[in-house]
């Protein structure tokens, strides 16, 4: 009997399998320094984490030896593409043909479509990722290489430069990028390398293909909802941390070093995990801000989670158009289909519920377990750290390690919901009763 699945099912399938094959890597004897081997739960964490680009971890990066960093570097550079983007573009290099099935699973991996050739496409993707990579991996390595020496600096210059495109968030020092706080070089390449890999890539393609192919054609509405809204996060995110954290956080450093910690840490939410500051120091009033930029999150086809910014670009243009009487919505003079805007409320409603939800079991496991996090005190870290794995994040006050296993449990199903979109995986459970197709046109705005 053959077995015919949707395009939304081999898409949830291919992240729990590499996620399953991630576990079983991360469990291989030399993974990790002798005697600090995972538990099955530790791995599944840590794979879970890194193939849905999170960045949340319950071990030390030291734990882990060079092959263990090496498998974890595959990890998240396959679940931030996409496992089924490499597929395709090795199908179509060794001669193949894309099927209509193919094709909509790039459009769904990319957010983008249809196409009448899908390899320049999938080319531009691949060049993108590879160029932008190996651009941050020599900037980086010319940053560490005079405290580690060349071999070290490359290490570290290629895999903090993937897991920062990837929008990973895993690094090599327990404390991510705190001891380099201030070096332009290092914080500079990495937040630009987040920033881009969480755009997306219909809009990272335009723009190659207006500034590299020079074909001039006009960006599509999704891009400009996608740059502006990044843009205008990026901006607010800056000024809101530099206010709230002043006289906190930034409290005796260099005025060029609180700007350029502000930026990186207003970036990093959408959806990085890095961070030049202890987030453990960070006032109530800092932590709630970063939890909702934190749910915001990047673009729809790009390497990050939370509900995309082209969902709030969604949202805000209904708000400007019911203010102004209009009876449609619109932006840029076009005008947004009601099943975008529908699709991005029920996105928001879901991801609303599933934080809800989720902080609710993590709070209660760790009441019955009679731990400090299940107390009123813990209310605010569990929140934020349930926002950070559904969002794709990795941010934490630095109680990931200390949940309990079934908390745990719980984040990882967050990570993975927030990693392959809620309405994908509801999509997928609905299999064939979806006669519908799952995205939008390209002239429109994609949706989680």
């Amino acid at each position: 009997m053959t077995v015919r699945l949707k395009p939304q099912q081999a898409l949830v399938l291919s992240f729990l399998i590499l996620i399953l094959i991630g576990t079983f890597a991360l469990q291989l004897p030399g993974v990790t320094v002798p005697g600090r081997e995972l538990a099955w739960h530790e791995a599944l964490f840590r794979a879970t984490s890194a193939v849905c680009v999170t960045g949340l971890a319950v071990r030390s990066p030291e734990d882990f030896t060079p092959f263990g960093q090496a498998i974890l570097a595959v990890l998240f550079q396959l679940g931030g593409i996409g496992i089924l983007t490499f597929g395709l573009v090795f199908l179509v290099l060794f001669g193949g043909k894309v099927s209509f099935f193919g094709r909509q699973l790039a459009q769904g991996v990319l957010g983008r479509g249809p196409w009448e050739d899908l390899w320049p496409v999938l080319r531009a993707v691949i060049v993108v990722t590879l160029l932008l990579e190996g651009i941050g991996t020599v900037l980086l390595t010319v940053a560490w290489m005079p405290e580690m020496g060349l071999a070290r600096a490359v290490g570290w210059g290629a895999y903090h430069a993937v897991s920062a495109f990837c929008n990973a968030g895993f690094g090599l020092h327990p404390d991510s990028l705190l001891p380099w706080r201030g070096n332009v070089l290092v914080v500079g390449t990495v937040g630009l390398l987040l920033i881009i890999g969480g755009l997306g890539f219909l809009p990272l393609t335009d723009l190659y293909d207006r500034f590299v192919t020079r074909r001039r054609r006009p960006a599509t509405l999704h891009t400009r909802v996608a740059l502006t809204v990044s843009a205008v996060l990026l901006v607010v995110g800056t000024v809101g941390i530099l206010a709230l954290e002043w006289n906190g956080s930034f409290a005796g450093l260099p005025f060029g070093t609180r700007i350029l910690d502000a930026v990186f840490q207003a970036a990093t939410p959408r959806t990085a995990g890095f961070s030049t500051m202890d987030l453990g120091r960070y006032t109530p009033a800092a932590l709630l801000f970063t939890l909702m930029l934190m749910f915001v999150g990047a673009s729809p086809g790009s390497t990050g989670g939370g509900i995309k910014t082209t969902t709030i670009g969604v949202l805000l243009a209904a708000q400007l158009s019911r203010a102004r009487g209009q009876r449609w919505v619109s932006a840029w003079g076009r005008e947004i289909p009601e099943g975008v805007l529908g699709a991005a409320v029920s996105l928001t409603l879901t991801a609303t519920t599933l934080v809800f939800l989720g902080s609710m079991a993590i709070l209660e496991i760790e009441r019955l377990g009679r731990t400090a996090l299940g107390t009123t005190a813990g209310f605010l870290p569990v929140v934020f750290e349930t926002v950070s794995a559904f969002a794709t994040v990795g941010l934490s006050t630095g109680i990931t390690s200390q949940l309990l296993v079934p908390s745990r449990m719980v984040l990882v199903l967050l990570m993975f919901l927030g990693r392959v979109g809620p309405l994908t995986f509801a999509l997928a459970l609905a299999g064939r009763h979806r006669r519908r197709d799952w995205r939008y046109p390209t002239e429109s705005v994609m949706i989680g």
